[in-house]
């Protein structure tokens, strides 16, 4: 499920190498296969090396630890917990795209995963959250690359052309159907439009007090602003433009194509009036 704040479907690695909006369902989870190789404890110790036999008034010795996991492996209980969200994502994606957002109780997508209604909120607290993630990693990338920008480069050249990028990546292959998917829940939803609102509204907000920040701007400034919601507004402008495309059969490169070309233009003019304002020194 893509939405405003991650039009990209979650497994898209976004431009210039940022950071991932990964979906647990989007792959298996990756299982170690015990090697062949006997461990060091299973070989018979030497005759030398076998330890003398216990005394019994001894204490007991504490047994070893097991072997901790590979860094960044999760644990069972994590592994059980992936797969049930994915699951709840995948039952409810499901529902949404057969009788849309509005229609579909959280008590059927429950259902439909296997699961009683308190596990669908104890990983979604609000319905919406099914298809809008509460804190966008495209926040988080599209604030990491005016951070990264180059001196003598502009807040909204860098932002901008992040989001052109990002956007263009709806005409992959592997985007179509999803894009097409979300745009006719996402429309046919007053919810789900409200919900989109107040993430773009989140999404500038953070990048205005970013850009305050930096430039050391006065409180209640009017450029930090206005330059946040010149990119925002071309972000939001591409995405509703890639769903009507797609809702019209134009998909692929063709997309790909068009989004690139109507977000040139549209950055071209974010810098004629931008240019000059929050360079790096």
């Amino acid at each position: 499920m893509t939405g405003v704040a991650h039009a990209l479907p979650r497994d898209t690695h976004l431009p210039a190498g940022e950071p991932t909006a990964a979906n647990p369902s989007a792959g298996a989870v990756i299982r170690a296969v015990p090697s062949a190789r006997p461990r060091p404890e299973d070989r018979p110790a030497p005759p030398a090396a076998r330890a003398p036999e216990a005394d019994p008034a001894a204490p007991p010795e504490p047994r070893p630890r097991r072997a901790r996991r590979a860094a960044g492996e999760p644990g069972a209980r994590e592994r059980k917990r992936q797969e049930t969200r994915a699951r709840i994502v995948d039952a409810a994606a499901e529902l949404f795209a057969q009788r849309g957002f509005d229609d579909v109780s959280v008590m059927e997508i429950a259902r439909h995963a296997g699961v009683v209604e308190k596990t669908v909120f104890n990983h979604f607290p609000v319905k919406e959250g099914l298809v809008f993630d509460a804190d966008p990693p495209m926040r988080t990338a599209l604030l990491e690359a005016v951070r990264r920008r180059p001196a003598g480069e502009s807040v909204s050249a860098a932002a901008g052309s992040f989001v052109v990028g990002a956007v263009s990546l709806l005409g992959s292959p592997e985007a179509g159907a999803g894009v097409s998917r979300m745009a006719r829940i996402v429309r046919s939803s007053r919810t789900l439009q409200v919900r989109e609102r107040e993430i773009l509204g989140e999404l500038t907000d953070s990048l205005a007090a970013l850009i305050a920040e930096e430039t050391g701007a006065r409180p209640h400034a009017v450029e930090p602003w206005l330059a946040a919601h010149a990119v925002l507004g071309l972000y939001a402008s591409l995405l509703e433009l890639a769903r009507d495309r797609v809702l019209d059969g134009v998909s692929g490169p063709e997309l790909a194509a068009e989004l690139r070309r109507q977000g040139r233009r549209g950055l071209s003019l974010l810098q004629f009036g931008l240019a000059g304002y929050a360079k790096r020194r």
